[in-house]
């Protein structure tokens, strides 16, 4: 309905407590108005078994009444009593009716949203002002008449409660749930005496906040509708709001009343005791500032409010303001421990779930830490564990999609900064005294959901971090630490897994940061280096520290790859040495493989980067038998290994005795045909066609590399001939339309190098060795059947 069908604004009193009827005597009108309004209030009625139908019907028919005709034809007025007795039930219902689904509370959530719509708050003033000037026409002679509430002020009322109780997600220690009854009906009568200081215009509720007449609760009150307008609604409806969109001009002027409202707020908070915060009253008002910083943050991201003179979001006084508010809320009155700091609040109240449940606070508060000093950037991290722990799914592929939708490139940029402050701070607490030797559940599940966001940073390059040696400083560091901790391991993975996808030069700079930025850096790692090489030289080393070996390895190869100058060499020549050591101690096991290949990938990096390996040093990394053994052990071919083992192959100068080079030859001939044949299924069907180029390079290195005689017993194997028959067929298969996928990229991928190894199966003579250019290597971290790896080929032009 709009405001043309209502009464005109001259027949409809702003200011109900100006009238002066003439007798004053006669005031059981307004007794008995306030009465009944209270009792509708406190007991709602229960005719309807179905609240959230009956109040979708409400919503229509309040929508479609002619106002003319409500003021001449009374019997109208019993429709709108009934509609309005739905809208209290169904508040009613959200208050008081625990879901017994998450389906109830969808459509609970939706029917508000459909009531929290800036045009019904809009109809519903409208309907105040028309019973408003009703209500006084009735009580002409009275002389005193000291407040008026209509049937909208006892709505509007409950309205409030309803979304204090929403925006903390119906948290179990809203201060309200634990009144008891005397002081609830006290709450409640002051509630509607506050809904009847709002102003006749539901444009006009901002001004409310600012005014020194209204009463505290008037201010709350607004402030509450405010919050359902702007926030909840929107959020509760699942329509993304985006910050580059045109800002509301309703949110622009609404502004600077936010603004003067949190100033006056800190005043007031200035002249409390500091253990206001843990009384009732202080949590009410911990409540209010909490949804206060909500809405502010919203209005601030969507108008996208700067300060011409100095381009910051907004002037100094109104950051210090909105700091003071958030460590009120949060109840952080000191400067926090390193350990708090990085641990998840444990227990958190309403106004707690307000900062964290709604997607736009804590994102906004990102944009402050370059302007906050180092305690206030604390809180601002504190917050942010607790966001990433508390509000969203442990996958963190759905909460960068909605992040996505909310916001752009420069909210990508303060996230990531955002998380590398954590980062810091966490490195912080792990080289500590006394030293942590586990995080905690709550702490590794805030540092696996973060590092979950490098990877996809990394893996899509989003914003280009894979330039940034800054984050790659971060992520050298945490390696090195969380290698220190007992429970690091599935963090480790995926920091490799971000690092495997950084560029080289990114690398070597964020070495060289670590270095400066830890001084201890180098002895951290020597020293868990070392316990980790005494674990493989044991008889029995755990699952853990296998893994830990591995993970070693993995880092060492992406570091190596990128020509990363690391000093001690030692310490790593005796690393794979005991790697080695083990491999062939224990070849029966079952993790070997994987173990296997970090190993012969670290190798192959650390040949190719690093001076030559002494023999007297490593006797054993200089048996190219040995070596070669360690990959052909594998009797089930894994792709992983089988492309670290051609990788080493090409890269390497070392050829074994002529025997094995043949039984390398046939190893990865069955590899390829397997390719061919799509027998690799599951995880390592993608792999598959990522390594093949690598096995054919590898093939024909042999050719090229090995004596007449025994390229000879290569090319004299039937399956050979096969493998010719195979290569010519996925060569020469046409882009037919029912070519499958994996046919298709599998021709895409092979053709060149598949080429190259068919001329060197049909040479009569060697060619002898022709001068290559030294080949780009492609890091591709992976994961197969759930266990991350790391996958080396030679990169395809």
């Amino acid at each position: 309905m709009s405001d043309s069908e209502t009464e005109p604004e001259s027949d409809v009193p702003s200011s109900p407590e100006k009238v002066s009827p003439s007798d004053p005597t006669d005031v059981s009108t307004t007794s008995t108005l306030i009465d009944s309004v209270a009792q509708l209030v406190n007991t709602p009625q229960t005719h309807s078994s179905e609240p959230i139908s009956a109040v979708n019907s409400a919503v229509k028919t309040l929508e479609s009444l002619d106002f003319s005709l409500i003021r001449k034809d009374a019997s109208l007025h019993g429709t709108i009593q009934e509609s309005s007795t739905s809208l209290l039930e169904f508040l009613h219902v959200v208050l008081t009716i625990s879901p017994t689904s998450a389906h109830d509370v969808r459509r609970m959530m939706e029917c508000l949203a459909h009531l929290l719509r800036p045009s019904f708050l809009n109809l519903l003033f409208q309907y105040r002002r028309l019973f408003h000037a009703l209500a006084v026409q009735e009580l002409k002679k009275v002389a005193i008449v000291p407040i008026i509430i209509s049937w909208v002020d006892a709505v509007l009322a409950r309205l409030g409660d309803v979304v204090s109780c929403v925006a903390s997600s119906m948290h179990d220690r809203h201060f309200e749930s634990e009144l008891p009854e005397g002081l609830r009906k006290r709450r409640e009568e002051d509630n509607l005496r506050a809904a009847a200081q709002l102003p006749d215009r539901w444009d006009s509720v901002p001004s409310i906040l600012t005014s020194d007449k209204a009463s505290p609760a008037a201010k709350r009150l607004a402030l509450r509708l405010l919050v359902s307008q702007y926030v909840l609604q929107p959020q509760l409806t699942l329509l993304p709001r985006v910050v580059d969109a045109p800002p509301d001009s309703s949110m622009v002027s609404l502004l600077p009343y936010l603004i003067d409202f949190m100033q006056h707020t800190v005043v007031q908070l200035s002249e409390c005791s500091p253990l206001h915060a843990q009384h009732q009253s202080g949590f009410q008002e911990r409540m209010n500032c909490a949804m206060l910083l909500s809405l502010f943050a919203l209005v601030d991201l969507t108008t996208g409010s700067k300060d011409t003179e100095t381009d910051v979001p907004f002037r100094p006084y109104t950051l210090a303001t909105v700091m003071k508010l958030l460590r009120f809320v949060m109840l952080v009155d000191n400067t926090l421990s390193v350990q708090t700091i990085v641990s998840p609040c444990p227990d958190l109240d309403a106004p707690w779930v307000v900062l964290v449940l709604w997607r736009h606070f804590v994102p906004w508060t990102w944009r402050l830490l370059a302007k906050c000093n180092g305690s206030d950037s604390e809180v601002i991290i504190f917050l942010t564990t607790t966001w990433l722990h508390c509000a969203f799914d442990s996958d963190p592929q759905t909460t960068i999609s909605t992040l996505a939708t909310f916001t752009g490139d420069e909210h990508g940029k303060h996230m990531i900064s955002a998380y590398l402050a954590y980062l810091s701070r966490l490195l912080v607490y792990l080289s500590s005294a006394p030293r942590p030797q586990n995080l905690t559940t709550a702490q590794m599940d805030v540092l696996l959901k973060t590092c979950r966001y490098f990877v996809h940073w990394s893996d899509s390059d989003s914003l280009g971090i894979r330039k940034s040696s800054d984050c790659c400083k971060y992520l050298t560091l945490l390696f090195v630490y969380l290698s220190c901790i007992e429970n690091g391991h599935d963090a480790s993975d995926y920091v490799i897994h971000a690092m495997a996808r950084m560029q080289p030069r990114s690398l070597r700079d964020g070495w060289k940061q670590a270095i400066q930025e830890s001084p201890t850096f180098y002895d951290e790692l020597e020293k868990s280096m070392s316990n980790t090489r005494m674990q493989l030289l044991e008889d029995k080393p755990g699952n853990n520290h296998i893994r830990r070996a591995k993970q070693f390895l993995d880092f060492l190869t992406i570091e190596c790859f990128s020509n990363v100058q690391i000093s001690n060499q030692k310490l790593i020549i005796e690393f794979l040495n005991a790697t080695m050591e083990y491999v062939r101690r224990e070849s029966a096991m079952k993790q070997l493989p994987n173990l296997s290949a970090s190993f012969l990938s670290c190798l192959t990096a650390f040949q190719r980067g690093q001076p030559g390996i002494r023999v007297c040093d490593a006797p054993l990394l200089s048996d190219a038998e040995s070596i070669w053994q360690i990959a052909m052990d594998d009797t089930t071919p894994k792709l992983a290994l089988a492309s670290a083992f051609a990788l080493h192959i090409i890269l390497s100068r070392r050829l074994p005795e002529s025997l094995t080079q043949v039984e390398a030859w046939d190893y990865l001939r069955n590899v390829l045909l397997m390719i061919g044949s799509q027998d690799y299924l599951g995880d390592e069907s993608p792999l598959a066609l990522v390594v093949s180029p690598t096995i054919c390079n590898a093939l024909s290195q042999l050719l090229r590399h090995a004596d007449e005689h025994t390229v000879a017993m290569m090319q004299s194997s039937p399956w050979t001939s096969h493998l010719q028959s195979v290569l010519q067929r996925i060569r020469s298969t046409d882009d037919r339309p029912d070519l499958d996928d994996y046919s298709s990229w599998l021709k895409k991928r092979i053709s060149k190098p598949a080429a190259d190894l068919m001329n060197q199966i049909t040479q009569t003579t060697n060619a002898g060795e022709s001068r290559q250019a030294t080949p780009a290597i492609d890091i591709i971290p992976c994961r197969i059947d759930g266990l991350f790896q790391l996958v080396c080929v030679l990169r395809v032009s």
